[in-house]
């Protein structure tokens, strides 16, 4: 028996979902759950209600939202075209009022009141507007801090983009650029920081996994017998690594340091 519990749009409104929406559990709050479209929704009972924590967190381009006007073609039924929607949730192990998402059109957003007010702090990367916010990973250390890849090779560009956010936000140190690989081949997926070792980062691009000891200043392939393939995201659990890949399934490595 199953039933469906996505949010729903309200009277007029057209909800924009991604191809792959973000669902995020709560690493403080047992059964809470968030899930984003244009805005962020949050569940405290499995999804029987939601509760909207958030203003539209794009760019809400209506230049990038005329999917609709394709000349005549019926449109997907799916709504895989939908743009200007959130990609990424983490909300901070160490303090659940902190919460940061990424957007597919360029926004880094925070809120360190459980939604009520949001900041958009995307501006001190320095990056490249409306690059595509591939993940967000809010550090398990530091409630202030979290780790961001972008990604923008729908623009022709194939280089990693990772960066450190600190301060919510206030201060961005740039890991990886395209101009500074460091060794990191392949537009970059996601980004995580160890759960037990502080500085220790673990990255996933087009080509592979990768991981830094040292808080982002030098990496290391990590694949090992891992084949080049994209890495599209990495769980850290206990001391073991789940590696998910695309095509080539997930991966355990039991032994990173």
């Amino acid at each position: 028996e199953s039933r469906d519990i996505q949010p729903r749009a309200s009277d007029g409104e057209k909800l924009r979902w991604n191809w792959n929406a973000p669902i995020h559990m709560s690493p403080n709050e047992k059964g809470t759950l968030y899930i984003g479209a244009q805005y962020l929704f949050r569940t405290r009972n499995q999804g029987q209600t939601w509760d909207r924590i958030s203003p539209d967190l794009t760019t809400n381009d209506p230049k990038k939202q005329q999917q609709e006007q394709s000349g005549g073609i019926t449109v997907d039924n799916s709504a895989a075209e939908m743009h200007t929607t959130i990609y990424s949730i983490s909300e901070s192990p160490r303090d659940g009022k902190v919460i940061w998402v990424g957007t597919d059109d360029g926004n880094v957003q925070v809120t360190r009141d459980g939604g009520k007010s949001w900041k958009n702090v995307v501006a001190g990367a320095k990056a490249p507007a409306n690059s595509w916010v591939s993940y967000v990973d809010a550090s398990p250390h530091e409630a202030g801090t979290a780790y961001v890849a972008f990604d923008r090779h729908t623009y022709g560009e194939m280089g990693p983009m990772l960066y450190k956010v600190s301060g919510y936000g206030a201060k961005w140190t740039p890991l990886v650029t395209p101009q500074q690989t460091k060794g990191v081949r392949g537009y970059a997926h996601v980004l995580r920081e160890d759960t037990v070792r502080p500085g220790l980062l673990y990255a996933g691009t087009e080509f592979g996994a990768f991981v830094s000891f040292n808080d982002g200043t030098a990496w290391q392939p990590l694949q090992q017998n891992l084949p080049a393939t994209p890495v599209t995201d990495i769980k850290v659990h206990r001391n073991d690594l789940v590696i998910s890949t695309m095509g080539r399934g997930l991966w355990i490595m039991d032994d990173v340091t």
